[in-house]
């Protein structure tokens, strides 16, 4: 008899996640006219900046990442492809997500694939004025855990990971970033994953479009 209420469905179901939320990335950022720069920032150990050298149309990726380790780790994901004609090769960048960094300004793409939720939230406004006035990218993805979509984990009212800070409702997260928005984008607000006509989709995605006027 298998266990519906332990852990593996749980796990596999994240796993399942982790492919589908990369996968939309993917092709929202292949989709995009303007896409030769990107960036993206918290790059963890390279899973989706692997995936991106693999995009047509990408002339240069950089791989930003705080963490030392993190970034070892994907460097060896990016050597490990050295050979393969069609993988653009990333170029890490240890810098924080907080100091201004001018090697990421005016890029066409910066995503932050699933990372807010690990900073405290005090701290995120500074972070996107600086993303959003100083580094102006034409396009900024930002994905997060829909706190709602919890409840269908059997998890209680805890988070998806120890290390998250917070979890957010898609009201919340709209409303946030609203808030933080400049006025010189356009905001989209889409789900990743299975939708639940209740609880939304696991995964909660924004995409800020630069308006062509400014």
């Amino acid at each position: 008899h298998t266990q519906q209420k332990g852990d593996q469905p749980i796990k596999e179901t994240v796993i399942r996640l982790n492919d589908r939320r990369y996968e939309t990335i993917i092709q929202k950022v292949s989709d995009l006219e303007k896409k030769a720069s990107v960036v993206d920032l918290g790059s963890g150990e390279g899973k989706l900046t692997v995936k991106l050298g693999y995009v047509k149309g990408i002339k240069e990726l950089l791989a930003v990442e705080p963490s030392e380790m993190a970034m070892t780790r994907a460097s060896r994901q990016f050597t490990k492809r050295t050979q393969e004609s069609d993988f653009l090769q990333p170029t890490p960048i240890r810098s924080s997500l907080f100091y201004y960094d001018n090697r990421l300004q005016n890029k066409d793409v910066i995503i932050l694939c699933e990372v807010i939720e690990h900073i405290e939230e005090y701290r995120l406004p500074k972070m996107m004025k600086m993303i959003l006035t100083n580094y102006r990218p034409h396009t900024l993805f930002i994905s997060t855990p829909n706190y709602e979509y919890n409840q269908l984990y059997n998890m209680g009212d805890g988070y998806r990971h120890s290390d998250h800070r917070f979890e957010w409702t898609r009201d919340q997260f709209q409303t946030w970033c609203k808030e933080n928005n400049t006025g010189f984008y356009d905001l989209t607000f889409t789900g990743i994953g299975e939708e639940h006509e209740q609880f939304g989709h696991p995964t909660q995605l924004c995409q800020f479009q630069r308006k062509e006027t400014d």
